[in-house]
């Protein structure tokens, strides 16, 4: 997060810096370019920011992990975002870590949670393959049931 303070303040500088020197070139231009510049230029640093994070992240994950879910996420004041959303949340699954249950139809797996500027959570699942539900071993009985990216945690899971 400091970092992406600091590459912002950057940015704005950056964009100003190319506004002033348009308004060295061009005498017309208004004073008030150079703190519209900035503005401008922080803000598209932040928007190519949030719009290219899931690709980023995705590609620094491990080759045995995968993204079983994703959450487009609009925002009311970034009316951008209603034209194509982008992704702040993501679950992804360990495949490597998947290990046989109790049961020849269960097997065991982590399952990751990723949302920008978070760190990242994680959860160890048991996946009934036979059934297609998920149990959640947090509580000390395990409680199955589906979630929106069930049937992708049982496919991946189960291959």
């Amino acid at each position: 997060m400091f970092w992406e303070l600091i590459a912002t303040a950057v940015a704005g500088f950056a964009a100003a810096g190319v506004a002033l020197s348009l308004r060295l070139v061009v005498k017309k231009l208004p004073r008030w370019i150079v703190p519209v510049a900035a503005g401008l230029g922080m803000m598209a640093f932040q928007i190519h920011s949030e719009y290219s994070w899931f690709e980023h992240t995705t590609s620094r994950l491990p080759a045995d992990t995968q993204v079983v879910a994703s959450v487009e996420t609009p925002a009311f004041y970034k009316p951008w975002s209603y034209y194509r959303a982008p992704i702040l949340h993501f679950v992804a699954v360990d495949t490597a870590s998947v290990a046989a249950g109790d049961t020849p139809d269960v097997k065991r797996a982590q399952l990751y949670f990723f949302e920008r500027r978070q760190a990242a959570q994680h959860l160890p699942v048991l996946v009934d393959c036979q059934n297609g539900l998920q149990g959640d071993l947090t509580s000390g009985a395990v409680q199955w049931g589906k979630t929106a990216y069930t049937d992708k945690l049982v496919a991946v899971v189960c291959q």
